[in-house]
Formats: C-alpha cells, structure tokens, sequence
C-alpha cells in the first residue's frame, strides 16, 4: 500500500488514501498523532503541484493594452 492522497472528513479528521500497489484498490486510513505533519501537506498539496489537466498559464500582456484603450475613447 502507498499513500496517494489526503483528504478531510468532518471537522478537521484528516484521512489518508492509500492504493495498493498489487491490484490498485483504495483503502481510506485515518491519520494518527505521530503521523508526519510534513509529509501530509505534501500530499494534500499534490494535486496543485501535478494538476490532472493541462494548465496554460493566462496570456500576459504585452504592456500596449492600455494604449490600445486609450486610442479608443
């Protein structure tokens, strides 16, 4: 079994999610005291890090969009 995930459930209970790595089954464990704090987070801010999506990052500007404005009024 290796930890995928990290989830919440009810108020503040953190549970993690671990898949097998024989048949890929998911299992839900709840997190013990002695649990690395660290390395929770890792997980739980893992899908930020590795989105399942493609993510393109919003367009900059090029600095002339305000003169295009400015022409038009």
């Amino acid at each position: 079994m290796e930890p995928i995930a990290v989830t919440v459930r009810g108020e503040r209970r953190w549970v993690l999610i671990h898949r097998c790595t024989q048949c890929g089954r998911l299992r839900l464990n709840r997190t013990a005291a002695d649990d690395n704090v660290l390395l929770l987070m890792q997980l739980a801010a893992l899908p930020l890090a590795m989105p399942p999506f493609p993510y393109a990052s919003p367009a900059r500007s090029s600095g002339n969009d305000h003169e295009a404005a400015d022409h038009s009024a």
